[in-house]
């Protein structure tokens, strides 16, 4: 028998208790998402840049440009991946993705110096890895969480910052090694090693998935009917700001600090300290919002985003810009913790892929925007400054726009339950 399938045995041990068995299903879910489309086709990319410019001759900024498209790309796929998961249910797409995102990162390896085959191939990965961006592997794990549901997701999420930091070692020795187009094959290699452990250990809890094909089947509230709830509304606004520094701030951080007279070695260790802090913030903040307000700990994050583009924006040097990428690195690893779980608490499992794909995909458009922003700004008035300053303004709005969604979400569970405490 699955050790998932018993829906009976699974609820006799207590999620506080490590025997539990959802816990399994949350580090099968951090492993796979250390070797998913989020590491492998976004953050990876900085690895193959050089290399590819002298290659094929090619610029850096149309090489980058793969970035934006990627970003573009993911904003179109991702209602699509939440209209499956909610209606078929993520196992269901989450195990015929991973040898087909494995098949496609390998044929890389055959990539000709033409710039248009070049661009559809990052359009066709992650459409082809559809199914297995962090979506699908939060939905399993927050199906089986309620009380730890914060911790669960940290957990579950920092998988994509632990593959952020082994990634670049063991592929980047790869492509120093054997070439840009083995490392492709390497990173085909990784892929193909979550394949056994997503389909021995990654299930929804029994009663949770949709059946029949129908979504109505789970408890939760209507994908319409929480599109026009304020709490919606505010979430939207809060990740389009949030989605704006982000792809931005962790493309261009390297080249920032050293035009700032910061050295290439130097630069590479303050993005190691941001990868770190992402890791450190996507599990503080999981372990935190099961006891404090989700919104008010992002919010608190998101004014540390603002000091820190503050900081950067005249040209912050020494020690400081540890603490900045720090500061950045805990806003980029809590910002989807913090969306899983609000979802969950203010929608139930219904409607979850939808909204959330939604959502990912506002997120994604501003990642587009702020990535093509902030060296428009930086070509047209010689500096990053502007563009960081038009950042710290865009994280303080967000820290405005949590407060809102704070207020909003204890006055709604005030007239629904008036001795309950807030989320």
């Amino acid at each position: 028998m699955n050790m998932l399938s018993s829906g009976t045995a699974a609820a006799a041990v207590g999620e506080e208790s490590w025997r539990y068995r959802g816990w399994v299903v949350v580090l099968a879910s951090m492993i796979a998402l250390m070797f998913g489309p989020s590491t492998v086709a976004v953050l990876s990319l900085g690895l193959f840049i050089k290399p590819l410019e002298a290659d094929f001759g090619w610029n850096r900024t149309q090489i980058a440009l793969a970035s934006s498209i990627v970003s573009y790309t993911v904003m179109l796929i991702s209602p699509i991946q939440g209209y499956l998961t909610d209606r078929f249910g993520a196992r269901a797409i989450i195990i015929p993705c991973i040898p087909l995102f494995c098949v496609a990162i390998g044929l890389m390896y055959f990539m000709p110096p033409v710039p248009w085959i070049y661009y559809a191939a990052w359009v066709a990965l992650p459409a082809i890895g559809i199914g297995i961006f962090p979506l699908s592997y939060l939905r399993v794990v927050s199906s089986w969480f309620d009380k730890r549901l914060g911790l669960a997701i940290g957990i579950a999420n920092a998988g994509i910052g632990i593959g952020g930091a082994v990634i670049p070692l063991v592929i980047g020795t790869v492509v120093v090694q054997q070439g840009w187009r083995a490392g492709f094959v390497g990173l085909a290699v990784l892929v193909a090693l979550t394949l056994p452990i997503a389909f021995f250990f990654i299930r929804e809890k029994p009663g949770t998935e949709p059946r029949k094909g129908k979504a109505q089947s789970v408890p939760g509230v209507d994908f319409k009917e929480a599109a026009r709830s304020r709490q919606f509304k505010l979430l939207v606004g809060i990740f389009m700001l949030l989605g704006i520094i982000n792809t931005a701030l962790i493309v261009h951080q390297i080249p920032m600090l050293i035009d700032a007279g910061v050295t290439p070695q130097r630069a590479a260790m303050v993005q190691a300290t941001f990868g770190i802090f992402v890791i450190v913030g996507r599990l503080l903040t999981g372990l935190l919002i099961d006891y404090i307000s989700a919104a008010l700990v992002m919010c608190v994050l998101a004014l540390g985003g603002t000091i820190a583009c503050v900081l950067y924006a005249y040209g912050v040097t020494g020690d400081v810009v540890f603490l900045c990428a720090a500061l950045l690195g805990m806003v980029l690893g809590a910002e989807f913790d913090v969306l899983s779980y609000l979802l969950k608490r203010y929608f139930g499992m219904r409607s979850f892929g939808k909204l959330y794909g939604v959502i990912f995909a506002v997120f994604q458009f501003g990642a587009g925007a702020g990535a093509a922003f902030l060296p428009i700004m930086r070509q047209a008035s010689g500096s990053y400054r502007t563009g960081l300053l038009s950042f710290s303004a865009a994280t303080l709005v967000c820290a405005l726009l949590l407060i809102m969604l704070h207020l909003c979400g204890r006055i709604g569970q005030a007239q629904a339950h008036p001795h309950h405490s807030s989320i």
